[in-house]
Formats: C-alpha cells, structure tokens, sequence
C-alpha cells in the first residue's frame, strides 16, 4: 500500500503560532487552466485520466474550452482541501491517486521538501513529504556541516570573524573566543553552504566585504535606503556596489582612510 503524506509548511505567521497551535485556515487548491498547454494542469496523463475516469466514473480528461465549464474540473468534487495538520491518501485508492496527482501539478504544493529549500515552490503552503527523500536530504547536510567544519578548523580567527559577519550581518570585533565558536557553530549548522562558498572566495575580497559591515556599524559608513555613503558622498547605490567602489583600484587612498578608522 502505498502512502502519501502533504504536511503544512510552517512560515512566520502573524499569530506567530506553528504547527497544531496555528489556527491558519485551510487552502483550496483547485486544478487551473495552464497558458503554455492551453489544457487544465491536472497532473495526469492521458493513460491515466482515461482509467481512472473509468474507474471513479467521471470526465478526468485536461479539455478547456473559454465558454463550457468542465464536468468535472469545474465542481466543487474537483477541489482539494488542504489542511493544516499532514494528510494522509492511499494511492491505492483511485480518488486519492488523483487528487495527489493534481496536487504534484499546483503551485500550492511542493513536490518534495528538497524542491521547497531549493527554492522550485516559492508559492506553496504545503509539501508532499517522502521519508526516504528526508532522510537522504538530512545526511547531505550532515556531510555538508562535516565539510564546512573541517574548513572552518584551518582558518584564522579573523577569517571566522569576516564571514560570520558578513552572513549573520553581527560586528564580532572585540568579543570572546567561545562567542565567536558558538556563532560559527550557528553558521555551520543554518549556512554551510554559504560558509563554504565565502571560505572559498579571495580572502581580501572577504576582508573587503567584513569591513564594510563593520564601517556601517560604526556609522564610519552611512546608509540611506540601501545606498552607501562615506561623509556625505554617495559611494555605492547598495551594498554590493559599494564592494565594487571598494576594490576598484582609483578609489585605494579614499579606501585606505576608511579601513584606517577601524582600527582606530
């Protein structure tokens, strides 16, 4: 018997409430008309509309037409309400086939956990879970946390401070040795890819990118909206420009002045 589960995906709601505590109203998805086929995206094909309209008795074919509603598309028998608790449908059964099915083609559900985090379903409120796909996600990011802490042990602890403050947006100048470890455990454990990807990039860039934050903490820079200033003269319409202006090899004596007042 095979088994399908769609759990809600828990997000920052304003009653700041999750999981069985959160009093979010069910979703309704319905199956829409698709621009690109110009069919209704019911996640089926043809093979299967065609048994398992037989077998349920219905019109389960993807037809559209501008001015005839579909027999069944179209019903209130054709709508899937998702709840906010998991959900769980046999696929042995016919009606649970298709509903999961016409779930795989909505936007409202994420076809695996994996395809949610990487960013594939930015609109879905619920994911189809599989514990195998799970299990497998959770060794990559053991493997990956393994990879970053064993990058992480040959670093200096200024290395550690630039990129711990450049992902976690904290000026680290000044602190202990185990604020440091435990915000760099933080890191590891939340953004190791994004740790990985900073270690590997050109240390002075890093430095570049670090100081900056830490201009702007110390009002040395000034921020208005997300332009970037240096005593009233604008130097980079965001940060990312301003990284630019800072490595740009005209700008090395203003640069010079600027990095001086941290150490000062």
């Amino acid at each position: 018997m095979a088994m399908v589960e769609i759990r809600p995906i828990d997000s920052k709601k304003w009653h700041d409430k999750k999981g069985k505590e959160s009093f979010t109203q069910p979703k309704v998805v319905e199956v829409l008309y698709d621009k690109s086929t110009g069919r209704y995206a019911t996640g089926l094909t043809e093979e299967e509309a065609a048994e398992y309209g037989k077998r349920l008795g219905v019109d389960l074919s993807d037809n559209f037409s501008y001015d005839k509603p579909h027999p069944f598309w179209s019903t209130k028998a054709a709508e899937i309400r998702l709840e906010n608790n998991t959900m769980i449908f046999n696929m042995d059964n016919p009606a649970h086939f298709v509903k999961v099915k016409n779930m795989k083609a909505s936007k409202q559900v994420a076809n695996s956990v994996k395809e949610y985090e990487d960013g594939l379903f930015p609109d879905a409120t619920h994911v189809i879970f599989d514990e195998s796909e799970e299990i497998d996600l959770k060794a990559s990011k053991i493997k990956l946390k393994e990879k970053a802490t064993i990058v992480a042990s040959k670093m200096s602890k200024d290395e550690k401070i630039n990129i711990i403050q450049i992902l976690s947006q904290k000026s680290l100048r000044g602190r202990s040795d185990n604020f440091i470890s435990v915000e760099m455990d933080t890191i590891l454990e939340e953004q190791a890819t994004d740790f990985l990807r900073y270690a590997t990039m050109d240390k002075q860039e890093v430095y570049v990118r670090a100081a900056i934050l830490e201009c702007i903490h110390r009002n040395i820079l000034t921020k208005e909206g997300s332009a970037v200033y240096y005593m009233g003269e604008q130097i980079g319409m965001d940060y990312e420009s301003a990284v630019s202006w800072f490595k740009d090899p005209q700008n090395s004596k203003m640069k010079v002045a600027i990095l001086e007042k941290i150490n000062n």
